[in-house]
């Protein structure tokens, strides 16, 4: 890949704006290849919501029969939280990777998924935490959906300033999720994006992940081993 030509887009992840934003980009700069936040799984699931099929989401007894009930737990807050805000604006989640893929198909470029299993990310997560951790990342996740905030402006948490204050706040909560469910994988997509071969690449990640994958690819000697992250 040539960093020269790598254009990489940070978006909100249920903001129509950036799934404009996105389909604009690629149309302009036809890339050979369009990078997009998500993993297997993941992407299997849109594209199954995108033709209409629901898939049963794993039930408390299955949760607790694994031992996962912490993983699960923390996915059902996060997806919850999404939709809720997508539903309040009218954008769904995924809605910007689904553009991008689209618009991908439409120029002939590839699609390479570059985010982490996000099984493992949680399992990582949640096994890094402590006890006071996750009681406080669960009581922050439960005060958003109570709280009610303010989200037609969601725009404006693509900005630097807006970024930087949330992401330290997410810091402060829990220093260890963040480094797993942000720092570790901001370097394995840029790890992602280094392996890619051709030249035009056009990324779409979250805007919280856009400035630590920057960095990692001006300075590939700091990143950690690819065997360290999986």
């Amino acid at each position: 890949m040539n960093l020269e030509e790598l254009k990489i887009i940070g978006t909100a992840h249920v903001s129509g704006e950036s799934v404009d934003e996105v389909r604009r980009t690629i149309l302009e700069m036809k890339p050979d290849v369009v990078a997009v936040e998500l993993d297997p799984g993941r992407y299997r699931r849109l594209m199954e919501e995108k033709m209409g099929i629901k898939r049963d989401e794993p039930s408390l007894r299955d949760a607790l029969r694994s031992g996962n009930i912490g993983v699960i737990l923390a996915g059902w807050f996060l997806t919850y939280f999404q939709r809720k805000i997508g539903e309040d604006i009218g954008v769904k989640p995924g809605s910007e990777m689904l553009e991008a893929i689209d618009a991908a198909h439409e120029v002939g470029a590839g699609v390479a998924l570059i985010d982490r299993d996000i099984g493992v990310t949680m399992q990582r997560a949640i096994g890094s935490m402590s006890r006071r951790e996750k009681l406080r990342f669960f009581l922050a996740i439960m005060r958003s959906f109570i709280g009610g905030e303010d989200v037609r402006d969601i725009e404006s948490l693509k900005s630097d300033d807006t970024l930087a204050e949330v992401m330290g706040e997410f810091r402060e909560i829990s220093p260890s999720a963040y480094r797993v469910l942000v720092e570790e994988r901001d370097a394995f997509m840029a790890h992602r994006l280094l392996s890619i071969e051709e030249d035009r690449v056009v990324a779409v990640v979250g805007a919280g992940h856009r400035r630590g994958i920057e960095h990692y690819l001006r300075n590939p000697q700091e990143l950690p081993p690819l065997e360290e992250l999986i």
